[in-house]
């Protein structure tokens, strides 16, 4: 059964460079994939960094819910993702699954007004 999957990308360091790269990887993996328009924001959460450059995919898979998680996991790693640059508030990319089908792991995330707009613009554009 096609599975579809919500996810949130962001990056504060060399952000353009990774959110492409990013989309790149996630364009190889995933069946189908669809994507907002990035769009700066002020951290959350974070007081000493810059701005982030923020994305959301609408992806389709047939893929397991545990392999799709590992995979994004080790694109992050792909990409220069460390537990230390997280500490020094270094993010080169954060991929993170908001959605699985009706299931959501970060309801505080779906809130969030960029989210919303990209989920929005995506699912406009899907309809055309």
């Amino acid at each position: 059964m096609k599975q579809k999957v919500i996810i949130g990308l962001g990056s504060n360091w060399k952000s353009e460079v990774h959110i492409q790269q990013a989309n790149r990887l996630l364009m190889d993996y995933f069946e189908e994939i669809h994507f907002s328009e990035p769009v700066y924001t002020e951290p959350i959460g974070m007081s000493q960094s810059n701005l982030f450059l923020n994305q959301v995919a609408i992806a389709y898979t047939f893929r397991p819910i545990e392999e799709v998680k590992t995979a994004l996991k080790s694109m992050e790693k792909q990409l220069g993702r460390t537990p230390q640059s997280k500490q020094q508030g270094i993010i080169p990319i954060d991929i993170d699954l908001l959605q699985w089908n009706d299931q959501i792991f970060k309801p505080k995330d779906l809130e969030i007004a960029y989210i919303r707009q990209g989920i929005d613009a995506i699912s406009f554009g899907m309809l055309k």
